[in-house]
């Protein structure tokens, strides 16, 4: 299986993060988009990078 490049995986990484925050929206209609998305996309991303140590 080839491995995925990090440019690739970043842009999945916040692919997904749009994704999750914009669920989380309909739930907390005042939560700050950016600073969720920006959360979720760094846990994503330490997951990635531990799971590829």
């Amino acid at each position: 299986m080839k491995r995925a490049t990090s440019q690739q995986i970043i842009t999945a990484v916040f692919e997904a993060a749009e994704r999750a925050t914009d669920n989380l929206t309909h739930l907390v209609p005042d939560l700050d988009r950016d600073r969720a998305e920006y959360a979720i996309a760094s846990v994503l991303l330490e997951e990635s990078w531990e799971a590829n140590r």
